[in-house]
């Protein structure tokens, strides 16, 4: 299973956290905050009304998430709110 590590860019994260959390792994960073949105943009779905479809929707929570986005590829995202 594939895993990505995505940071919400516009969210209170500092560099310090992203080492502890993602070591030194790549991380994707967006500004987007809706899941069908976010996932569109990282390939995963064709379009937001397939991510939709499949159930993926609604915004991306504050602080860590972990979601299965599909069968092949599951993301963490940070979204810190402090």
């Amino acid at each position: 299973m594939q895993i990505e590590n995505v940071v919400v860019s516009n969210s209170k994260y500092r560099e310090e956290d992203l080492q502890l959390l993602f070591g030194d792994e790549d991380v994707h960073y967006t500004t987007e905050t809706m899941i069908p949105n976010l996932l569109r943009d990282l390939g995963i779905f064709k379009s937001t009304s397939e991510s939709i479809r499949a159930g993926r929707k609604g915004p991306i929570p504050s602080g860590w998430t972990e979601l299965k986005a599909s069968k092949k590829r599951r993301l963490w995202i940070w979204n810190p709110s402090e």
